[in-house]
């Protein structure tokens, strides 16, 4: 069970539940007013119909193209402020800590780079709401919104999603995580990059790029459970199981499957279940953003995007634990630690200046840096604070970084130190 009880609630949760919902009559068609958002909903829309006793063929038509008819959508009355509502106030409490949780996560991966990370506001709504992207039942699930940067969730999908195989609150999480990962990739300008694209490709063309949307939505959902595993102790054991088995749960061909209908790869929006699985996998092994280009891994280039350049990869001290953890040497690390103990210089064959970090949580790390390849770090004193890339090597200690430098042969990838301003490369 994912330890959320008592920690940081956002701010930015908007409630909508107590106001009544919404009622509008809308076509659900090509030509129609409804467009289907990013996000994990749109595909869950065949298994939540198939589970409401919905009509399958209005929403497979829809889904794979076709027409469909006018609906006359009449969701059901809300009543006040606390009546009626699917799960009550502990779940809506829930949905806040785990987006602040997000927010520390994203926050922090932003500043590393230098870049600040504009919080999404999360919507709770009772049965259907207008956002800036149109009007939306529940039906469709949760969905991110560009236009108005807000993610929208009917607490009512936690119930549909313990019916698909995927109970738990680190499924719920998940869903919550792959929203906001949405919202990242908006801010980065892999969104916008794909609407432009997707103006020049057929629509099997297009399915396959929002495929590979969804998938990177995935993988930063991976990447916030990695860091909130990591950094705040937030999972227990069977918490990174719960996640997996959503992600299989609404993957294209399983809900197709579920749905009574031929499973159509042409058709796919979000990927299968083993690609689902396999992205979250990613981010949560990584905790890099840099992996998570699922775009390059299908050979697919976005004009003006750059992963590495717009968010830092976030691994830092938490790739060093895990590294740690798994026994695990050359490995590509990058973070901050703060100078515990200044050793004397290494001055067997290379030389090389060596001092111990702090990075937290009872976890130190000697670093060993060149100084017959790089300048030495000028003035350091116990207490500075140091920020770091490099290769890990494991020991019993703690580990090692290397290649704090450029590494002549071309051999290592070049590393670097910052401190006080000042980059040794």
């Amino acid at each position: 069970m994912v330890q959320w009880r008592g920690r940081r609630r956002s701010t930015n949760v908007e409630d909508l539940r107590g106001r009544g919902t919404p009622r509008r009559t809308i076509r659900l068609g090509r030509g129609g007013g409804i467009k289907l958002k990013s996000g994990i909903g749109t595909i869950v829309l065949i298994a939540v119909v198939y589970f409401m006793g919905g009509d399958l063929g209005q929403i497979l038509s829809l889904l794979l193209g076709g027409d469909a008819p006018v609906v006359s959508q009449h969701p059901r009355p809300t009543g006040p402020e606390g009546v009626g509502r699917p799960g009550g106030d502990t779940d809506a409490e829930f949905v806040s800590v785990i987006l602040a949780d997000t927010e520390e996560t994203w926050g922090r991966i932003f500043r590393e780079s230098g870049q600040r990370y504009p919080e999404p506001k999360l919507t709770l709504f009772p049965g259907a709401v207008n956002s800036a992207c149109g009007y939306n039942t529940a039906a469709v699930g949760p969905f991110y919104c560009p236009p108005d940067q807000k993610v929208y969730l009917d607490l009512s999908f936690f119930q549909q999603l313990q019916q698909l195989g995927a109970p738990g609150d680190f499924a719920q999480a998940y869903v919550i995580g792959h929203e906001v990962g949405h919202h990242v990739q908006n801010v980065m300008g892999v969104l916008p990059a794909v609407a432009q694209q997707k103006q020049r490709l057929s629509q099997t063309g297009s399915n396959r790029l929002q495929v590979l949307v969804e998938l990177q939505a995935d993988c930063f959902a991976g990447i916030w459970a990695h860091h909130a595993q990591a950094r705040r102790d937030l999972l227990e054991p069977g918490d990174l199981e719960e996640g997996l088995r959503a992600a299989a749960s609404i993957g294209d061909d399983t809900l197709q499957a579920r749905a009574g209908r031929a499973v159509r790869p042409e058709s796919f929006t979000h990927g299968s279940s083993a690609q689902r699985v396999e992205w979250f996998r990613r981010g949560f092994d990584s905790g890099q953003v840099g992996a998570c280009d699922t775009f390059a891994a299908a050979g697919v280039q976005l004009s003006g995007v750059d992963l590495k350049a717009r968010a830092a990869d976030g691994n830092g001290r938490d790739a060093v634990r895990l590294a740690y953890k798994k026994r695990q040497s050359d490995v590509l690390v990058r973070g901050e630690g703060v100078v515990l103990k200044i050793l004397p210089d290494d001055l067997k064959g290379s030389r090389h200046q060596k001092f111990i970090l702090d990075l937290g949580r009872r976890h130190t790390l000697l670093v060993a840096h060149n100084i017959d390849l790089a300048d030495r770090v000028a003035n350091l004193r116990e207490g500075d604070t140091v920020y770091f890339a490099g290769e890990y090597e494991w020991n019993a200690q703690g580990g090692v970084l290397h290649w704090t430098h450029h590494d002549p042969a071309g051999r290592h990838p070049g590393g670097w130190l910052k401190h006080r301003g000042v980059t040794y490369r």
